[in-house]
């Protein structure tokens, strides 16, 4: 014996020293150890007379090897304790004594935070609750039978099983029958005749008598294209069982704590509890459906109440009788001698049960949804969905799966040359076996394309970009997407650093492209926004020389092999975001009118971050020459604020954002309020200098440039939104300047009733005769009060 054993056996004669307590040889697996315990039996005996008696032999059986790590198995050291009596016995062959069942979970788990003595007590209280009639709280239902170790594992949906059951009940009076079973082998070939894991199988269909030939036909070719190196990787083998059940009216209370081993007393067993199983199996052998060593069968036993953790009071039972090897039937007849085993029992997984075993509410689950890319993360995302229970997705993408790409991607190597949206909606397939109507598509083909096809997006209510391309960006800000279509964009940037989820508001307002700039005027507060942008500047600055970064990508592409990025890192941000986003494609995510960007932050030593920022439909403003302006909600909400704050005078400041010059659209981030010096009466403002420049100078800096001067603003709090001769003047001045740099001039007006917003293109040549002698920076830096030297 172990020391561990030695030690544990000495504690129990301390605490038990009025007996021996000695140490026997169960066999080469078990140490055994016989102890009397005392029971503490109600005053009028035992409910229902049951045979619990005051002192009850038990027997801890411990294991050599695994000791402590595992806990003893006890049991009952009498050959006539009743296992048919009571629930929370573990079923046992007819020559093994009752064993206890002394904790719903694991009871190793249980003992590793106990001692020996603390089991035996345990035991104790299973033998007072079994006299008491306790053991199963009142209401919880009839104690299913107990499984600690089977052989094999059957899935099917128990309601199915019951379902068809319940029909032949109602068809057949209430009589005992049988039904043959069609099931898919689940293990692999090596496993076919029984190995020692035994078989795992799946319920394919029900086989109605009358089409018997057919369905063997139908096995016969599955299993042979399961044997061909074309096709073995998309075909399983069929074969076939039984589902049996008793009369209707056969209501058995009783607790299997002792099962059947042989073929021969299984079929003695099951004709005591009312089943044809003889019959059954001579049915299936006549009709030639053994075709491999394994016979499973499913018993429905009715029980007395609804079967705890269910909603029916059928039991099903699961077995499988090995027929394999010297066992195989002979001259048409069952050889009795052949081993029966209780196997275990799986449901198979369905979006609805993924869902629930997600912690996902039904109306929370996702609303159909267009993935555009199904690159490293993309297939992520779209696997994080899929797996929780939203399976209405649509799949574009025109690429391949790369060798390099299986270190980022959700794929494995065997999806090498296959198209990536392709191979992906297979692989989510698969998740969800005997499920082949679920509505999940793939598009070989190009989001472009697609963009062009509002009619693409009928029947979807999100699109989730994850191509981390700046082409599809384009597309995407500028197509024209049915109205019900909530936009959301997906990236990872600053070297896997940042993770980034933008999402559109409802009407497309904000837009992805006003989030964009939001999110760069994030980067005013924001320092690892910041770092990023600076690092991007460095990288261009070093490629196309300094003052080159005039737009930025977004997101990293990790189709590129020479990408560096650890796949953790992808499956971090893609994690993050589909955590974040859910609320948003669930049904009632259509119904909120704000957009929002989450960025992620995940450092080199693994620490992470996040942050979030929503934005109120932006202002949108049609200005002359076809300009137009984009106005940020709360830039907007903050003119009009100072406008009240400062009525009857007029006050007024800079706009801070984007000149997007090709697209004729200028975004406004965020305002600068009236400097200091400035001056305002009910007719004129006069806009000062004073801490302007550094104040610009600091959104230069913070955004490496992507941000700056963009405009003018002004109040008129009496009415009014036209230029007047001053702001003309000022105009004429602005745009002696701004003309030279090619860009628009742009004066927005705020009055009590709106925003206007008056914009000059500038003219070739400019409005002046003489070109300024200085550069355009260095007009705009005096402009704003600037020393030059």
């Amino acid at each position: 014996m172990s020391p561990a054993i030695r030690s544990a056996i000495a504690d129990l004669r301390a605490k038990y020293a009025d007996q021996e307590v000695p140490a026997l040889q169960w066999n080469k697996f078990y140490v055994a150890v016989p102890l009397l315990v005392e029971v503490e039996l109600p005053g009028r005996g035992p409910v229902n007379g049951v045979d619990i008696r005051k002192r009850e032999p038990i027997l801890l059986l411990f294991p050599k090897t695994s000791f402590p790590y595992l806990a003893p198995r006890v049991h009952s050291d009498r050959r006539d304790f009743p296992k048919a009596a009571f629930p929370h016995l573990n079923p046992t062959g007819p020559n093994v004594p009752a064993s206890f069942c002394l904790h719903r979970g694991s009871l190793d788990a249980w003992f590793a935070e106990h001692t020996i003595v603390d089991l035996v007590e345990r035991t104790r209280g299973w033998l007072r609750d079994a006299a008491r009639n306790r053991l199963v709280p009142e209401g919880d239902g009839f104690e299913s039978t107990r499984s600690p170790e089977t052989f094999g594992t059957f899935v099917y949906a128990p309601e199915a099983m019951i379902d068809e059951v319940s029909r032949h009940w109602k068809e057949d009076a209430g009589a005992a029958g049988a039904g043959i079973l069609a099931f898919d082998l689940l293990d692999d070939e090596r496993k076919a005749e029984i190995a020692t894991s035994g078989y795992s199988v799946r319920h394919a269909a029900f086989v109605p008598e009358a089409v018997v030939d057919e369905h063997k036909t139908v096995a016969r070719i599955l299993n042979e294209l399961s044997q061909d190196t074309q096709h073995k990787d998309k075909f399983q083998r069929r074969l076939f069982g039984l589902l049996v059940w008793a009369p209707e009216q056969e209501i058995s209370s009783r607790h299997f704590g002792e099962l059947p081993e042989t073929l021969g007393e299984f079929r003695k067993w099951a004709a005591e509890l009312g089943f044809p199983v003889e019959e059954a199996l001579d049915f299936f052998l006549a009709n030639g459906l053994q075709l491999f060593g394994g016979v499973p069968i499913v018993l429905a036993v009715r029980r007395p109440q609804r079967v705890l953790g269910t909603e029916s009071d059928l039991e099903l039972l699961n077995f499988l009788v090995l027929a394999s090897g010297d066992h195989w039937p002979k001259e048409g007849a069952w050889d009795l001698a052949a081993e029966v085993r209780l196997s275990d029992h799986r449901t198979p997984l369905t979006p609805a049960f993924a869902r629930k075993i997600s912690a996902i509410e039904p109306e929370a689950g996702a609303e159909p949804t267009v993935v555009f890319g199904a690159g490293a993360l993309g297939s992520k995302v779209t696997s994080h969905l899929a797996r929780s229970g939203s399976v209405s997705l649509k799949l574009v993408d025109n690429a391949r799966l790369a060798p390099h790409n299986l270190v980022r991607h959700a794929l494995g190597g065997r999806a090498i040359g296959l198209p990536k949206a392709e191979a992906l909606k297979e692989d989510l397939l698969r998740i969800y076996p005997g499920h082949s109507d679920l509505p999940i598509e793939a598009k070989d083909g190009s989001a472009l394309f697609y963009l062009r096809q509002p009619e693409f997006f009928d029947g979807y209510t999100n699109l989730i970009d994850m191509t981390a391309s700046n082409i599809v960006f384009n597309a995407l800000r500028d197509a024209e997407l049915p109205e019900t279509l909530r936009v959301h964009r997906i990236e990872i940037a600053h070297r896997g650093r940042l993770g980034l989820l933008s999402m559109e508001g409802r009407g497309r307002n904000p837009r992805i492209d006003d989030l964009q700039s939001l999110l760069f005027d994030s980067a005013i507060e924001e320092d690892e926004i910041a770092g990023w942008l600076e690092e991007v500047k460095s990288m261009r600055d070093d490629r196309v020389g300094a003052g080159g970064l005039e737009d930025i990508q977004i997101g990293l592409s990790c189709s590129s092999a020479t990408m560096r990025l650890a796949d953790e890192v992808v499956s971090f941000h893609a994690a993050a975001a589909t955590r974040r986003l859910r609320p948003y494609l669930a049904k009632d995510g259509v119904s909120r009118t704000d957009g929002a960007v989450y960025s992620t932050f995940l450092g080199e030593d693994g620490d992470s971050g996040g942050s979030r920022r929503t934005f109120a439909p932006t202002v949108v403003i049609e200005a002359q020459e076809g300009w137009q302006i984009r106005i940020a909600a709360h830039a907007a909400t903050e003119m009009s604020d100072l406008m009240r704050s400062h009525s009857p005078s007029e006050t007024g400041g800079i706009l801070v954002g984007r000149v997007a010059s090709t697209r004729k659209t200028i975004y406004v981030t965020r305002l600068i309020p009236s400097p200091p010096d400035s001056r305002g009466t009910p007719f004129v403002f006069t806009r000062g200098t004073e801490k302007l420049p550094e104040a610009l100078e600091r959104v230069r800096r913070r955004t490496c440039g992507l941000l700056t001067y963009v405009g003018e603003w002004h109040t008129h709090p009496m009415g009014g939104s036209e230029l007047s001769d001053t702001d003309k003047h000022a105009v004429i001045g602005l745009r002696s300047i701004l003309d030279y740099a090619g860009l628009p001039t742009l004066v927005t007006i705020v009055t009590p009733d709106e925003i206007r917003a008056h914009l000059f293109e500038p003219t070739s040549p400019p409005i002046v005769a003489e070109p300024p002698r200085r550069s355009f920076g260095g007009f705009i830096r005096a402009r704003l009060g600037w020393r030059i030297r």
